[in-house]
């Protein structure tokens, strides 16, 4: 939240928290490395990378207006992270495995949507503000939908893994 505030009033301080940021994401994708085997670590990177990519695109070029699934994903994001917190006492597998797939779907919808609002926001106000600000921004919530999708979809790869 705290680079979101930064990202048009300081681009600078924003992007600086956002390489913090980074830099965590790394240590723990470090600590991860040791839970799942390399194939299933290429093999979700990969599949994220596929689905990114093409809703990043499918986001920027649609005429179609996705406020709607932004709003839809948003709420099942709030249900999702409430059920996730009840399996944690739970330790449903199954559970985990289905809301991995929510997730993942949830996290698609939301890198379409995130992609046409950044496109959105700088056609309407890209004058009126910092446009570092807005490449800040626009890359904070894009990565954040990206290592979200990196996260569940490795979960599902390495379900039936004894190791993790």
């Amino acid at each position: 939240m705290g680079i979101s505030f930064k990202a048009t009033r300081n681009p600078t301080a924003g992007f600086v928290m956002l390489m913090i940021l980074a830099i965590i994401y790394g240590f723990e994708f470090a600590l991860l490395a040791g839970f799942y085997t390399g194939a299933q670590i290429g093999t979700a990177f990969l599949s994220s990378a596929a689905v990114f990519g093409s809703m990043a695109i499918f986001g920027t070029f649609t005429k179609r207006d996705l406020n709607n699934v932004g709003s839809y994903m948003g709420a099942a994001l709030i249900g999702l992270l409430v059920a996730m917190l009840v399996n944690m006492f739970l330790r449903n597998s199954v559970a985990t495995f289905v809301f991995s797939i929510i997730g993942v779907v949830i996290f698609t919808g939301l890198t379409a949507y995130d992609a046409q609002k950044m496109k959105s926001i700088y056609n309407n106000y890209g004058s009126q503000v910092s446009t570092n600000g807005l490449a800040v921004l626009g890359a904070l919530q894009l990565y954040l939908d990206f290592i979200n999708i990196f996260l569940f979809l490795l979960q599902i790869f390495g379900m039936g893994n004894d190791r993790n």
